[in-house]
């Protein structure tokens, strides 16, 4: 047996940071700003994951850009007072440590307006393990997980066969898929186990260790 150098993809949000109780405050605010009624945290789970424009475009009922833009702006500016107060989940770092020992590649890879997920990163001492950032651009650019994932690979050179994308919604392991990567699903973020499976997950993992561990085990190939 050989070892292979692996490159890991990390989702952002309800992955690396538990952000939901921040990221539903800002919604709703933001809804509120436009005149609509609060949702509750189960109802606003599946608006975690996907780009934010097309969110908004659903809340407002509308196909115009500039009120979307506007609604987008609001919600940016609402998070970026409070990117401070997200925590990284337990045990993640570790794992992030052990994977850079070990020679990874680490990436993050998020639906997250790039900016701001790079300033998150700073806030929580995250960024010092990853070599880059990916995530949407300005107008949505890039929202889409599939074309952005497909972005990050063509960027950084990345073999599809040594790659592998970790996240807690079925939109990360579908993109996963999509672009022929090892899906590994989180079962502490913000999807649920069934919505991973169907998504594509090669495997389903409950804690940080064992997420480790499945990591590990893709580390070394029969040569």
């Amino acid at each position: 047996m050989e070892a292979r150098p692996m490159n890991i993809l990390w989702d952002l949000d309800g992955t690396l940071v538990d952000s939901m109780p921040v990221i539903a405050q800002a919604m709703n605010q933001t809804r509120a700003a436009f005149d609509l009624a609060p949702l509750s945290f189960d109802e606003l789970r599946p608006f975690i994951g996907p780009s934010i424009h097309p969110t908004f475009a659903h809340f407002l009922n509308t196909n115009d850009d500039a009120l979307v833009d506007a609604a987008v702006r609001h919600y940016r500016a609402l998070c970026d007072d409070t990117l401070a107060d997200i925590p990284v989940f337990e045990g993640v770092e570790s794992v992030l440590g052990a994977l850079a020992e070990a020679g990874c590649q680490q990436f993050v890879a998020t639906a997250k307006y790039r900016p701001v997920a790079r300033e998150l990163l700073t806030l929580t001492g995250l960024d010092r393990w990853f070599i880059e950032v990916y995530g949407s651009e300005d107008g949505g650019v890039f929202g889409h997980k599939p074309e952005l994932l497909a972005h990050l690979l063509s960027e950084e050179g990345l073999s599809p066969a040594e790659t592998l994308m970790i996240g807690d919604t079925h939109y990360d392991m579908e993109a996963a898929r999509a672009n022929d990567l090892t899906a590994i699903g989180v079962a502490w973020g913000y999807g649920e186990n069934n919505a991973l499976q169907e998504g594509g997950a090669h495997r389903l993992v409950d804690t940080p260790d064992e997420l480790l561990a499945a990591i590990r085990a893709s580390l070394v190939c029969v040569c």
